[in-house]
């Protein structure tokens, strides 16, 4: 969905507005992730997703007509450069805190894995001489029909 604006100056403060309160969010959620307090099911996610998306057609559409930003003043200008500035810097720190969580769940998991793993030995068998069968020997299914 794109911005509908009565003409350019307009259309940038609308942007701006836009840009500001996704960078808000992106805080938030960068502050929740850091906590561990990260809710998928969190209120905010629909006007993410949608501010996000306008937010990427807007800047798509003024990166193919940059000339559009011509006869707007310069001090409205500045203002969408800094918001996107302060936007990706957000965004970066947002990477950052993903990758680590990202780090820290995925050892979590290997972790559990090797637990289970060490824990869920079943019975030894004995070998053909009676004696107990090597604890790493484990059994292979064959499906004949494959």
């Amino acid at each position: 969905m794109s911005i509908a604006a009565k003409d350019m100056e307009d259309r940038l403060n609308q942007l701006i507005g836009l840009t500001r309160r996704l960078t808000d969010l992106m805080v938030a959620e960068t502050q929740a992730l850091k906590a561990r307090k990260l809710d998928a099911s969190s209120a905010d996610w629909e006007e993410k997703e949608r501010l996000a998306h306008t937010y990427r057609l807007e800047m798509t559409d003024l990166s193919r007509n940059p000339d559009q930003l011509v006869p707007v003043p310069r001090d409205l200008r500045k203002s969408l450069f800094e918001a996107t500035r302060r936007f990706q810097e957000v965004l970066a720190e947002h990477g950052t805190a993903l990758a680590a969580m990202r780090e820290v769940t995925e050892g979590l998991v290997e972790s559990i894995a090797r637990e289970v793993a060490n824990e869920t030995h079943g019975p030894r068998g004995y070998g053909a001489r009676g004696q107990l069968g090597d604890a790493r020997a484990a059994g292979i299914a064959v499906n004949a029909k494959a």
